[in-house]
């Protein structure tokens, strides 16, 4: 069988992985040190595969692993940290690691890699490309759970190709910052990011914000205007809310992403495309909304690549280390100094559903830290905006409509007891009860998503246009 190196400076760990190693038949190679791992891949005995721990003596910023590539460029060395951040994993794959593995380690996981290590065709791909930018401020992705380690991997494979990328999340899971560490950390880092919101724009702004404008061109256009995709040069063009563009317009950017080229309004010579296009999107695309149509021949050509950022509500073991970080950006900006949290404070973030996600988390840090006084957040220094529920609640749960009918049977009875029969003109009551119900549906879908219209909207399946009727029913003149 194959010849196993486990560089790690943790005994118990490397007791774990040789027992595994020897059931499974290999010959594990223990080393405590970088040096000593350097030492056990001579070329007489270079072991097969290599699991290498990121903090570990004489390792310092993944120098093993450079060393290794650069030595045994076919040898497959998988990344081990306990400490797993965007830069990491990002530099890792971009360095050309087989695989990038957060701790606590699986041991389904850990046999998959030795299979697909030890029985891939021809040689492990390397990545070329310098070493990434260093994350700053704002922009910097935080999370240590397993699913935001694969959305780093992931965004590490994509940072120095072309591909069109598609990120989808809910409002406030960090596609933008997703999509500015795909560019960050690429080939196209010095080039310009340019993002459109195209829920932001009116509809008939939207094309000459895209592609520009010649002067004259349509009333008001009193000089010639270069658009976004000229902007971008040949960094990356980023379509925020794309699922909100119009359906006119959907058909000339795929045009556009077909051909690579485009027009100024008013001007028929052809511009070339040579920015990268990443889009994102809340909704999903692949399911038809009469409300909000999307052609199904742009969302396949956008979604060459997807990834799909998950709400915070599903990795709750991200929330410490995001409201740590979110706190030290509080603390700069404050000319504070906290120190960290109360336990009960950390209880009540993780137990929090965070309905507006990551966003919302970092806004209700620095509000709180705003009036706290002590060294630590205390639990009644949070400024929480929504339930503390574990998740929003389903529209259509079986208690909720249980609730609803009680509530409406109730108000009949009383309408009945008031004029000792069933009240004339069965449309009144029903109206009333209708429209109160609906009212109380919309001010707690909006509490839910912190007033976020567009997350509230989504979770009554309803379109905001709607939604905004029913928040303003004499915008129509009928609750109905």
């Amino acid at each position: 069988m194959a010849r196993i190196l486990i560089a790690d400076d943790e005994r118990s760990i490397c007791d774990a992985f040789a027992e595994l190693f020897r059931r499974e038949g290999h010959t594990p190679v223990i080393a405590a040190s970088a040096t000593q791992a350097l030492a056990r891949c001579g070329e007489d005995e270079l072991p097969a595969l290599a699991f290498v721990d990121v903090q570990m003596p004489g390792n310092e910023n993944l120098a093993l692993l450079r060393t290794l590539r650069d030595r045994h460029p076919d040898l497959p060395v998988v990344v081990m940290t306990a400490y797993g951040s965007m830069q990491t994993a990002l530099q890792a794959i971009e360095l050309g690691a087989f695989d990038y593995l957060g701790k606590p380690l699986e041991i389904g996981r850990i046999r998959d890699l030795v299979k697909r290590a030890l029985h891939r065709p021809g040689t492990a791909a390397e990545i070329p490309g310098p070493p990434p930018a260093s994350d700053a401020g704002e922009n910097v992705l935080v999370g240590r759970s397993s699913s935001m380690q694969e959305i780093f991997k992931l965004m590490g494979l994509l940072t120095n190709n072309d591909f069109t990328v598609l990120i989808t999340g809910e409002s406030g899971v960090g596609k933008e910052l997703v999509a500015r560490g795909i560019h960050g950390h690429g080939r196209r880092r010095n080039e310009p990011f340019v993002a459109v919101n195209c829920a932001a724009i009116p509809e008939n702004l939207l094309e000459s914000e895209l592609f520009g404008h010649e002067k004259g061109a349509f009333t008001g256009a009193g000089e010639r205007r270069t658009g976004r995709c000229e902007a971008a040069g040949e960094g990356t063009l980023f379509l925020d809310e794309i699922s909100e563009m119009p359906v006119a317009l959907q058909g000339k950017l795929l045009r556009v992403l077909q051909e690579r080229s485009f027009e100024r309004i008013g001007n028929h010579r052809p511009i070339p495309l040579r920015a990268r296009v990443v889009a994102a999107t809340n909704r999903d695309l692949a399911r038809p909304d009469p409300d909000r149509p999307f052609r199904s021949d742009l969302y396949h050509r956008l979604n060459l690549v997807t990834l799909n950022i998950p709400p915070l509500r599903q990795r709750k073991e991200d929330i410490a280390a995001l409201a740590t970080h979110f706190l030290a950006q509080a603390n700069t900006e404050l000319g504070k100094s906290l120190q960290g949290f109360e336990p009960e404070t950390l209880t009540r973030l993780v137990s929090h559903a965070w309905p507006g996600n990551v966003r919302e988390l970092g806004h209700t840090i620095r509000r709180s830290a705003l009036t706290a006084h002590g060294p630590l957040l205390a639990p009644h220094d949070l400024a929480l905006t929504s339930a503390p529920t574990a998740a929003p609640a389903a529209v259509d749960d079986a208690n909720g409509i249980d609730d609803l009918t009680a509530a409406a049977r109730q108000a009949l009875r009383a309408l009945v007891a008031e004029s000792g029969e069933a009240p004339p003109g069965a449309d009144a009551p029903f109206q009333t009860l209708v429209g109160d119900v609906e009212t109380a549906l919309v001010a707690e879908a909006l509490a839910l998503c912190a007033g976020n219209q567009v997350a509230a909207a989504r979770l009554l399946g309803i379109n905001r246009t709607t939604l905004r009727k029913r928040m303003d029913p004499s915008a129509d003149g009928d609750k109905r």
